[in-house]
């Protein structure tokens, strides 16, 4: 086996992702950087002002470039018999779905993995964003330039490789206890999904973060990639409906308090599972970690419910 992916990056012109407005490719043969792809795509849409402001591609730029449905070809040649990997794969994986969906491509089918979730397992960060990790490896590169992007993106799964001597990226993902690649096929979409043989809820979860690819995601959310987990019962939804609510942010619902948990969402606590001090076990965890100098922070119900219903 080796080291053999593609690593993809796109941009949108605004909140939709059947929207794109560039695509980034970086090919990897043999653990080696071997050919990069890069263009514009008019979306055929409208742009908004903030993605502009993210990415610097306005309307001017893409006059007269290939749509998406023209481009989809380019990308299916240049991955050929090999994985995707994004970085954050819910939301390129979602233009590609979206996309597919909104031109009726049907033929479009590649096998993909995450090197966000992928970096979690085997990073200590403050913070999973491309750009910080990117600092961590010394790489430095364009944010929000597709192919600048996916060329963090491939030399970020290198590293994972090297730093823990794996020699193919199934070692990589099965090491991290994920059963299989997602797969892109046509307008569906299955998770890159870690492996549980006795916490269905793991499964579960992982779930309610896929079920969000089609919607909006506001990537300035206070919530966006940070990870929150939920202890006691809520009055106002239930716990499904609220990881949904947080996932539905670009936020990540956890099963238990790591070292990565940013929040902490605390609902009532049933006196006769947690004792007299009213204190789960998850919220002894959370304290310790705020002890040793993690930042976790604690919230209830309504706290939660506000920085949900407004981007603070």
């Amino acid at each position: 086996m080796s080291i053999n992916f593609v690593a993809i990056d796109f941009e949108t012109a605004n909140q939709y992702r059947a929207s794109a407005c560039s695509v980034g490719m970086v090919k990897v043969e043999n653990g080696k950087i071997t050919d990069t792809y890069y263009s514009l795509i008019d979306p055929e849409t409208e742009f908004d002002s903030y993605n502009i402001y993210i990415h610097g591609i306005t309307p001017e730029m893409v006059d007269g470039e290939r749509n998406y449905a023209q481009i989809a070809n380019d990308i299916l040649r240049f991955t050929e018999g090999l994985p995707l990997v994004a970085h954050y794969a819910p939301f390129d994986m979602g233009v590609i779905k979206d996309s597919n969906e909104r031109y009726g491509i049907t033929n479009f089918n590649r096998e993909y993995f995450d090197s966000y979730y992928l970096s979690i397992q085997y990073v200590k960060a403050l913070s999973y964003k491309l750009n910080h990790l990117a600092e961590l490896i010394d790489f430095t590169f364009e944010h929000h330039h597709a192919l600048e992007d996916a060329a963090a993106c491939a030399t970020l799964i290198l590293y994972l490789c090297k730093e823990n001597q794996f020699s193919s990226i199934e070692e990589l993902i099965s090491a991290a206890n994920y059963k299989k690649f997602g797969e892109i096929n046509g307008f569906s979409r299955r998770g890159f999904l870690k492996s549980s043989k006795s916490h269905l809820s793991v499964i579960q979860i992982q779930s309610i973060i896929d079920s969000v690819e089609g919607e909006s995601i506001d990537p300035t959310h206070v919530f966006f990639q940070k990870s929150a987990c939920f202890t006691g019962k809520l009055k106002s939804l239930t716990r499904v409906e609220a990881m949904e609510k947080l996932a539905g942010c670009g936020g990540i619902p956890e099963k238990g308090v790591t070292k990565n948990t940013h929040y902490l969402v605390m609902g009532d606590q049933d006196l006769r599972v947690v004792g007299e001090g009213g204190k789960s076990a998850k919220i002894k965890k959370a304290e310790k970690l705020l002890k040793n100098g993690q930042s976790i922070q604690l919230l209830g119900e309504y706290e939660f419910l506000q920085m949900i219903n407004s981007n603070l």
